[in-house]
């Protein structure tokens, strides 16, 4: 069990400069990353955004007083709001996508599932990686990348054991201790112990998702058009309070591809995934493809707009 204390400025330097890295090296695979790039999906179809909501509500619970409330009732609140917390796959999948590129690699879109498994004769089935399965993956991947940083925090926010016996109702919460008593022998940890992991899981998660919302807001205020190679346009599309939530790929021929992620849910077209996860798109005909760069069909010349760059 851990003893390390994570702050809050620990958690966002290194959350950061994962960030500021991956735009860097590949901003196109960033720009994918930050928006979770997927298929459609109809709205209140998103857990991500279902467990931020849920935060908001334990937040609640976790500060309210009632002569009716057990002492241990902070416990139980702060433990559940852990288990929520390490079970998030698109955090998962962020971290995943951010050290891919870190390494070299193009944008992923499941990045983890690798780990999972399809039973024999049912393929219509399949078993997700378990979090502590992926927690491992995507720390030997920090510890590949030599990002020592990332690798404390993990160690630093994430017991297993502390999860699972939470999860399926094996623990005791005593005065000093918390308690286990099945998969193996019996066992406890202070709750010292118990109280620095999960204040370490809500550094580095509200820490997470703070800068999340604030990369999506800086690349929304950014150009709004960026050339691409073989002659396509990037579009960033924003919504009414100009912060990032899609973009639009136009290509010489007069054709596009666009994704868009809303209230409404996922929207996107002309786009799919290869075999490895990575995105590509549906150009149309090849032959009617130029070499000028065209918006919406009509030639464009970027060459004395300082607000366009070039990826």
């Amino acid at each position: 069990m851990t003893e390390v204390q994570i702050t809050n400025k620990e958690a966002s330097d290194c959350v950061e400069s994962l960030w500021s890295d991956a735009f860097a090296k590949s901003p196109l695979d960033a720009t994918y990353t930050l928006l979770r790039v997927s298929g459609l999906a109809d709205a209140k179809w998103d857990p991500f955004e279902e467990t931020l909501e849920t935060f908001n509500d334990y937040n609640w619970h976790l500060k309210a007083e009632s002569d009716e409330l057990s002492p241990k009732s902070s416990w139980r609140i702060g433990l559940l709001m852990y288990c929520h917390a390490v079970e998030m796959s698109a955090v998962h999948t962020a971290l995943a996508n951010l050290l891919r590129i870190h390494q070299g690699h193009p944008y992923h879109v499941t990045p983890l599932n690798f780990r999972g498994r399809t039973p024999k004769n049912k393929i219509f089935k399949f078993f997700p990686p378990s979090a502590k399965t992926k927690w491992k993956e995507i720390s030997d991947m920090a510890s590949k990348a030599r990002l020592d940083d990332l690798v404390r925090i993990i160690d630093s926010i994430y017991n297993d054991t502390v999860r699972n016996a939470f999860s399926h109702s094996d623990y005791i919460i005593t005065d000093t201790h918390f308690r286990w008593t099945e998969g193996g022998l019996p066992g406890q940890i202070p709750l010292e112990q118990v109280s620095n992991l999960i204040t370490n899981s809500f550094n580095f998660f509200s820490t997470f998702t703070a800068l999340n919302d604030r990369w999506l807001n800086m690349i929304g205020k950014s150009a709004r058009y960026y050339k691409l190679p073989k002659h396509e346009v990037l579009e960033l599309i924003t919504d009414d309070r100009h912060k990032l939530n899609g973009f639009r790929v136009h290509f010489s021929n007069g054709n596009s591809a666009q994704f868009i992620r809303t209230d409404e849910g996922v929207d996107c077209s002309n786009l799919w995934f290869e075999n490895d996860g990575s995105i590509n798109f549906n150009i149309g005909m090849l032959n009617s493809c130029e070499e000028q760069w065209k918006i919406d069909g009509k030639p464009v010349d970027f060459g004395d707009q300082a607000a366009t760059n070039e990826l």
